[in-house]
């Protein structure tokens, strides 16, 4: 093996190297910043990132938001106020960290910058999260793209991480829902506005039967207004499905007062 790579010029050994390291990285480096980490760091990450991640353990028991009460005029604060007056068509949302500065650039390098890699460490955290919620589920479903998007972007962040998270769960994923609707990005709209792009924006598939009077959990990255899931989440209930565990691996904070 020595003699062989006495044969290879330096520079092919780099080039080898280095892709080598892009398709199997060993992640020696932090997965966020890049600095320098120990092998056995969790999910890959130096100790100032990790510190700076707000993992969700108590969350709302509908919206999944880390809960932010500003004041104590309700005698009983049954939720947050993020939820305080709203409809929700899913039964609950279960999100794993707070979206910041330092969360937020894990999903968009996942997303936006091709490093796919980051599925694996993704649904390591949400794995966790999933089993210390103890529910019980029979399929796993998606947010799915509009074909346009798909195409553009390569892949569906949220198909791959309930695929990844099935074969961890033995739960198997189920593509059942349709986007027949090319959305606007939703990322700077207001609640009614996502809500008003979004309508009739999804579909059920032919195989939808399958579902009917079942447990499901419907992945997404981001739990923001919960514009989307809600209503995917409606055509599901539409069609008789019993409960819809939202799961995200983010979510924004609940920090919107609503006054009485």
């Amino acid at each position: 093996m020595k003699a062989l790579s006495k044969l290879i010029p330096d520079d092919l050994k780099e080039t080898i190297k280095l892709l080598i390291n892009y398709i199997y990285p060993r992640n020696i480096t932090c997965i966020i910043c890049d600095n320098p980490i120990k092998l056995n760091n969790s999910y890959s990450l130096c100790k100032n990132c990790y510190e700076e991640l707000y993992f969700i353990l108590d969350g709302c028991h509908k919206c999944g938001k880390p809960i932010v009460n500003f004041n104590f005029e309700r005698e009983s604060l049954i939720t947050c106020n993020y939820c305080y007056n709203k409809t929700f068509y899913f039964d609950k949302v279960i999100s794993c960290i707070a979206y910041n500065n330092v969360s937020k650039k894990l999903i968009l390098d996942y997303k936006y910058k091709n490093k796919t890699y980051l599925c694996k460490y993704i649904v390591q955290i949400m794995k966790e999260k999933f089993l210390l919620e103890e529910i019980q589920a029979d399929y796993i479903l998606f947010v799915p793209l509009h074909k346009k998007r798909l195409k553009k972007r390569g892949f569906n962040q949220s198909e791959r991480i309930a695929n990844k998270l099935s074969e961890l769960l033995d739960i198997p994923v189920l593509d059942c829902i349709d986007r027949v609707k090319n959305t606007k990005r939703l990322y700077n709209m207001n609640k009614k506005t996502r809500e008003k792009e979004l309508k009739n924006g999804f579909k059920v598939k032919d195989n939808i039967y399958l579902i009917k009077n079942k447990n499901v959990i419907l992945i997404d990255d981001i739990f923001t207004t919960g514009s989307t899931v809600n209503e995917i989440s409606k055509i599901l209930k539409i069609n008789l499905v019993s409960n819809i565990y939202v799961f995200t691996l983010l979510t924004t904070y609940a920090n919107v007062y609503i006054k009485e």
